[in-house]
């Protein structure tokens, strides 16, 4: 399992998996408790309160209760972990190009601003994701993301129809005010491990032979238990 060092708070557990990784062998006393969403690559962030919550249909979570692990699955999509820098906070988002088209981190934000918090607070680690030298995606989709964010092309698409998925959601949180200082620079389509195997699982390379919401890594994070 990935840590960031941006999180690294004495009151913070956190981290992101990957491919083989045991999530209840690496997090017994949390992984069997964690509250539950369904993502759906939409902006919905559910607030998490009590153990194996059914959040429902949901692309985030947040709770400020100590012991419940928020979890995230992707397989291509930006995971991304936050924590108010106190700790006493933490969320997680699942930011495919479709909840970043839509803006969940404006919601993410605009969620801790409704609970009477700031988002200069909070501070977020990106995890590993399908990175530009892998992520083919239409012109149109390219074009748009420009028109919104007002990236140069380069940034938003450094080879042709070549999408950075990640720098887009790091424009994203610093315009929400969110400090995002680290990122796992690994792709998750093209990485591979010492082995010489995949090291993460990927919905686009594997499409034809995955299994949903089993070929997936999670990442993970969660105030510690008392």
């Amino acid at each position: 399992m990935l840590i960031s060092p941006l999180l690294k708070h004495p009151a913070i557990v956190h981290g992101f998996g990957r491919r083989h990784d045991d999530m209840a062998q690496l997090l017994p006393g949390y992984w069997a408790r964690r509250p539950i969403q369904r993502e759906r690559h939409g902006t919905r962030i559910a607030i998490a309160r009590e153990p194996n919550q059914d959040c429902g249909e949901a692309d985030g979570m947040l709770t400020d209760r100590p012991g419940l692990l928020l979890a995230i699955a992707t397989a291509d999509c930006v995971p991304v972990l936050l924590a108010r820098r106190d700790g006493r906070e933490v969320a997680a988002l699942h930011v495919g190009w479709r909840g970043a088209h839509a803006g969940i981190v404006d919601s993410f934000a605009a969620l801790v601003r409704g609970r009477g918090g700031d988002p200069a607070d909070w501070l977020a680690a990106i995890g590993p994701s399908a990175h530009p030298c892998c992520y083919e995606v239409s012109e149109e989709l390219i074009a748009d993301f420009r028109e919104r964010t007002t990236l140069p092309l380069a940034t938003i698409a450094p080879r042709p129809r070549r999408l950075d998925l990640p720098a887009i959601v790091r424009w994203q949180l610093a315009q929400a005010g969110i400090g995002c200082e680290s990122e796992q620079a690994e792709c998750t389509m093209c990485t591979r491990a010492g082995d010489g195997h995949f090291a993460f699982h990927s919905y686009r390379r594997d499409r034809e032979t995955r299994t949903p919401m089993v070929d997936v890594q999670w990442s993970v994070i969660a105030i510690a238990a008392p």
